[in-house]
């Protein structure tokens, strides 16, 4: 079987007969891999530590049939410091799922988004900022690798500029938020045309979140790549609030793109 070698991030996995795992990992040269640990599942297995999710690895892989074959392993980084903190371990483990679900879609970028992704990872173990804040930065930035990054200056119905005072929505379909002249006129047109049946199908009903101009302007923040908190959650109470909103903000927007919930928020929210 030909052989190749890969640097890759561990971002999932799953059983395979008795002791065996499927690793699904993200690739610097070649984006999303399947490949098959043999005996990862067996105790003192050489290759169960290498099988986490989270470790990058040098992997040689041989090619296979359904899966790819792991027939030599190099841990590389196993952030411990992640693995310390439950809260940290819960939004990186969200950074593998995202990875997981929409990586086909950045083969094109493998070894960029691949050294994206370990930066994120690093960031979140050395500890010095907020791990929410910093996962809204991901967030955003992980959008704008698939060509979903969220129109945050211009409402996406009418176009005009935005300022604090014009803000109303955040609309999951449009992509954007939406400005208080535009949700006025979608609340009148509801009420001329019968606000029981409109109900039913308004998207602004079903597919929108109000934002405050404080959470509009902690993603403003984000989008730009700066991390919008104190650091060490020095900020006031209002900002610290006004950021995890801003997270779930952009965390229920990549759900609505995914058509699914992430599990490994389940996590975070109950933390």
């Amino acid at each position: 079987m030909p052989t190749y070698t890969v640097h890759a991030v561990n971002v999932g996995s799953f059983a395979l007969g008795e002791t065996d795992k499927v690793l699904t990992m993200f690739s610097a040269e070649r984006g999303i891999i399947r490949a098959v640990a043999k005996g990862a599942r067996k105790p003192g297995s050489k290759i169960a530590g290498r099988a986490d999710v989270l470790n990058v690895n040098k992997l040689l892989l041989a090619t296979g049939k359904t899966f790819e074959i792991i027939t030599q392993a190099e841990n590389l980084e196993t952030f411990p410091n992640v693995r310390k903190d439950l809260n940290r371990l819960s939004y990186c483990l969200y950074y593998a799922e995202l990875t997981n679900h929409f990586g086909l879609g950045l083969a094109d970028e493998s070894a960029s988004y691949f050294d994206f992704l370990c930066d994120s990872l690093r960031a979140q173990g050395k500890g010095d900022i907020d791990a929410g804040s910093l996962c809204l930065v991901f967030a955003l930035k992980f959008l704008e690798w698939l060509g979903y990054q969220p129109e945050l200056d211009c409402c996406v119905v009418c176009r005009d500029v935005l300022t604090e005072y014009r803000i109303a929505m955040f609309h999951y379909e449009s992509g954007g938020i939406v400005c208080e002249r535009c949700t006025a006129e979608e609340q009148r047109t509801k009420v001329a045309e019968g606000y029981s049946k409109v109900r039913q199908t308004s998207s602004f009903v079903k597919e929108s979140m109000h934002i405050t101009p404080l959470v509009w302007k902690r993603l403003i923040l984000a989008a730009s790549d700066t991390v919008p908190t104190g650091i060490n959650g020095n900020d006031s109470p209002a900002i610290v609030r006004a950021t995890e909103a801003a997270r779930r903000v952009i965390q229920t927007y990549i759900e609505y793109r995914a058509g699914k919930n992430m599990k490994s928020l389940e996590l975070i929210g109950k933390l």
